[in-house]
């Protein structure tokens, strides 16, 4: 009898044991199902969007892994989600348990929300989170706020004509002769061999910018670090077929060089991570970036030491040798009138003097390694070009010279214009403008909800092929109608720099509104250095094509592929550099 109600109570223990077992596992799996449920995409209403993406909590990220696994590219997937699902607004899920991002490809749409809308849309919460911890106190990543513009009218005076053309110019110019002198020693070694100057065409720009804010006679030009080792190198081995590139070694840069490229690339490493500031926050616990920020810190504080010193004893002068002395003076100009103690030293000094370094050389360097691969492979461009310069520069060719600095700026070449801004359209150096909402607001009609990301692709529908049609009562009140592009919509993607010349009193006239250029953004929060990458341009531009014949390089070699990071990249840039003589 013991026996028997003794394995009754257990039959009725076990019994219970798995009724609560089957309830905590039912339980959990509906907790687990709501939960899946709940991570799912939730689309903002009315705005079309893959059906695909609602299916899984990675949204549109694998298709976007996909793409960028095969391309190494961004925005060319994104801009392809819009003509694939045939709208000039979509939204993308790109990030789990995060807010859809709006993608627009329209010019119009986009001039009107960065121009007139800038109540409604600011500088993009992404954007920071991927680039902002390198430098935290510039203005680049700051809402328009009144901080935002007291961190800007210290370096206010570096985009004046007068700096530009009496500073940067003769800075952006010796940087330029110091590459000619370096790639007649490559050439000289290469014996007609392609060669990529990827890393020369980086360094140069870096060294260009370094000299623009520190002063020639900072001591740290990697330019010159080349050309001293390849003056006194005779020879390299040459593969046997002539269409191989050969492999030129470098020499090494200074530690203050390298921290700058390691602040730089953590952004890109940031760029590739779904949740970008943490995975900044991680890169920044690295011993390298520790070491880079340190070398840093040292290397601006000496600078502004040595800047300080300049000051000091010019005391009542004007003279302004670098952009640094410009943003001193500016910083004790408003401590006087703001009754407060100068701070030399501040936060704020230093990241702007950063954010000056990283932003500048970056973009121009990407736009000048485009600029070479559309020369060589736009051989009657680059013979026009050249024609157009020699007019342009008569007393130069006529001594036998190059132009002065001070020539190139002050004289108007009408096709060389053309060519520049040719250059800045096709290369996409920023192939995105991105903007976060400030408020619940409209665009083309759909409802976005406040702190969206919202994307004006600069690649797409509008700028290289036909627009969308939309209707016109979808605008915004604000919305003016530009000025109609003539251009042929099935050339739209091609390089022809002619786009940019209209017939004015039987002339051709270079004219910058006659089609969409978005790369430098638009309105107040525009890219702030936008002249002086123009004068970078030109100053360069009529440097290399005077000094050199760029022969097309096998195409092998001339690939269009691109990686997007900070910028719109090219995978590889090869010369073959013929000199000319002046």
């Amino acid at each position: 009898m013991d026996s028997f109600l003794s394995q009754l109570s257990f039959s009725h223990d076990a019994s219970a044991s798995y009724t609560v077992y089957a309830v905590w596992l039912g339980s959990l799996s509906i907790s687990l199902y709501l939960a899946y449920r709940w991570a799912l995409p939730k689309p903002i209403p009315g705005i079309p969007y893959n059906k695909e993406a609602l299916k899984t909590v990675f949204g549109d990220a694998p298709s976007l892994v996909k793409h960028t696994t095969k391309t190494q590219e961004l925005y060319s997937w994104m801009v392809e989600q819009n003509i694939k699902l045939q709208s000039p607004i979509i939204q993308l899920f790109v990030r789990p348990l995060a807010k859809p991002w709006v993608v627009i490809a329209d010019f119009q749409e986009a001039q009107d929300v960065l121009i007139r809308r800038t109540k409604e849309f600011d500088k993009s919460i992404w954007f920071k989170d991927v680039a902002g911890a390198v430098m935290p106190e510039s203005h680049i990543f700051m809402r328009t706020t009144p901080r935002f513009k007291q961190h800007r009218r210290i370096i206010q005076d570096i985009m004046t004509p007068g700096f530009l053309h009496n500073v940067a110019a003769l800075h952006i110019y010796n940087v330029g002769q110091d590459v000619i002198r370096l790639w007649e020693q490559k050439a000289r070694i290469a014996e007609r061999h392609p060669f990529s100057v990827i890393q020369d065409v980086h360094y140069g720009a870096l060294d260009a910018i370094w000299s623009i804010i520190f002063g020639e006679d900072s001591s740290d030009s990697t330019t010159r670090a080349q050309l001293e080792l390849y003056s006194t190198m005779k020879s390299v081995n040459l593969p046997s077929n002539k269409n191989s590139e050969v492999n030129l070694p470098r020499a090494e840069s200074s530690v203050a060089v390298q921290s700058v490229m390691t602040h730089s690339q953590s952004i890109d490493a940031s760029l590739k991570s779904p949740v970008p500031s943490l995975a900044h926050w991680a890169y920044r616990q690295t011993s390298a970036m520790k070491k880079a920020f340190k070398t840093k810190e040292e290397f601006i504080q000496k600078e502004v030491q040595r800047s300080q010193q300049r000051l000091e004893e010019q005391a009542g002068k004007s003279e302004v040798r670098c952009a640094v002395d410009n943003i001193l003076r500016r910083e004790a100009i408003f401590a006087e009138k703001e009754g407060r103690k100068v701070d030399f030293h501040s936060r704020y000094v230093y990241d702007e003097v950063l954010g000056l370094l990283i932003a500048a050389h970056d973009t121009t360097s990407t736009s000048i390694l485009w600029a070479l691969k559309f020369l060589a492979d736009y051989q009657e461009v680059q013979t026009k070009l050249r024609e157009a310069l020699r007019t342009a520069h008569m007393d130069a060719v006529a001594e036998k010279r190059y132009p002065t600095f001070q020539e190139i700026v002050n004289t108007t070449s009408h096709y060389r214009d053309a060519v520049v801004e040719e250059i800045f359209r096709v290369s996409l150096t920023e192939a995105a403008v991105c903007r976060t909402s400030l408020v619940d607001t409209e665009i083309l009609g759909h409802f976005i909800p406040k702190d969206t990301e919202v994307f004006f692709m600069c690649n797409g529908p509008s700028i290289f092929s036909s627009p969308f049609v939309i209707d016109e009562s979808t605008r915004s009140p604000t919305y003016i109608k530009g000025n109609t592009c003539n251009w042929d919509p099935a050339h739209m993607a091609a390089f022809d720099p002619d786009r940019w010349l209209v017939d004015r009193d039987g002339q051709k006239v270079f004219d910058p509104s006659a089609g969409p250029l978005l790369i430098f953004s638009l309105g107040e929060r525009g890219c702030y250095g936008r002249k002086m990458a123009y004068l970078e341009m030109r100053l360069f531009l009529t440097l290399l094509v005077w000094a050199f014949e760029f022969q097309e390089c096998p195409k092998s070699l001339s690939g269009y592929g691109a990686i997007d990071k900070l910028v719109h990249a090219p995978q590889q840039c090869y010369i073959m550099p013929v000199k000319l003589t002046l």
